[in-house]
């Protein structure tokens, strides 16, 4: 938080080269991501606090840089719900992370190169198009709420730096296009990691069906386990296992329990998998084009 309202606060007000605009809309960038997800994410699962209004202060993470709480309380514990239920909708279909088209017979995905606006696209269009979409589960304080930080943030990003940076236009255009580069690329690799529908529910009777675990631990990889940098960056993001398994703890925890993890699922004949975080780059962009490709 403080390194988000820092660079933000000499971006603005005290950046006097192109060069540190440059260098501190990558840092802005970075953290218009790492801070919902570090602090926001585990929030919304009650994981920061064991206080409620600890976890909804901690939720406003995710408004102060672009989103909104709400919805993406409501669509990623639905994504939860789903994984956890046997649904056939896997986690980026159900939070509505893809960008499509909608027509009378249902979705297209576009182009994979309009990813290129992926960032500009989850600020400043899919929460106010999701909201449309479910206005009938959307309290009114909530769309009091949404236009609020939408207006407070495009003030913020759009407005501000263009009557306060004291360099030329263009400069700061290009690096605020920069800032949202950062935050399209870190965003793709963290919410459109492709996961397997699933067959099994999580619950049968009043125990843990085995039959889930089982396909969690085939459908998912974590990746880097071992790095405890990396997981403190990410937030846990390059966890699934661990998450899926264990939503409620907050990601401080993941290291050690993928290590457990790895060190109990071979006693039943499981394999935990787990990639080099950089295995992982490449695997998106390969998802997007086949889901591209699916349109026929």
């Amino acid at each position: 938080m403080s390194m988000y309202v820092g660079c933000y606060t000499l971006f603005v007000f005290f950046t006097r080269s192109y060069s540190e605009l440059m260098l501190l809309a990558v840092v802005l960038g970075v953290c218009h991501v790492f801070l919902p997800v570090n602090i926001s994410h585990d929030a919304i699962h009650g994981a920061v606090s064991s206080k409620n209004w600890l976890n909804d202060v901690c939720s406003y993470g995710l408004d102060i840089t672009g989103s909104n709480s709400f919805m993406y309380k409501l669509k990623h514990l639905e994504a939860h719900y789903n994984k956890e239920n046997g649904s056939k909708t896997t986690a980026i279909e159900s939070q509505g992370l893809l960008l499509q088209t909608r027509h009378a017979r249902g979705s297209r995905n576009v182009h994979v190169v309009f990813y290129a606006l992926y960032s500009q696209y989850m600020i400043f269009v899919r929460d106010f198009l999701l909201f449309l979409r479910l206005r009938k589960q959307v309290p009114g304080r909530e769309w009091i709420k949404l236009v609020f930080f939408k207006l407070l943030y495009c003030t913020a990003f759009i407005v501000l730096p263009f009557m306060f940076v004291k360099l030329p236009w263009w400069q700061v255009l290009t690096a605020l296009l920069l800032m949202y580069l950062v935050v399209t690329i870190v965003l793709v690799i963290i919410l459109l990691m492709p996961t397997d529908r699933m067959e099994h529910s999580r619950a049968s009777g009043n125990h843990a069906n085995e039959k889930w675990i089982v396909e969690i631990l085939e459908h998912n990889v974590d990746f880097s386990p071992e790095s405890a940098a990396l997981n403190l960056l990410a937030g846990g993001a390059n966890l699934n296992v661990v998450h899926y398994l264990f939503p409620t703890v907050n990601h401080v925890h993941y290291n050690k329990l993928a290590s457990i993890i790895e060190r109990t699922a071979p006693e039943f004949g499981l394999q935990y998998r787990k990639q080099l975080v950089r295995d992982v780059f490449g695997i998106h962009f390969r998802y997007l084009k086949n889901i591209q490709n699916a349109n026929g």
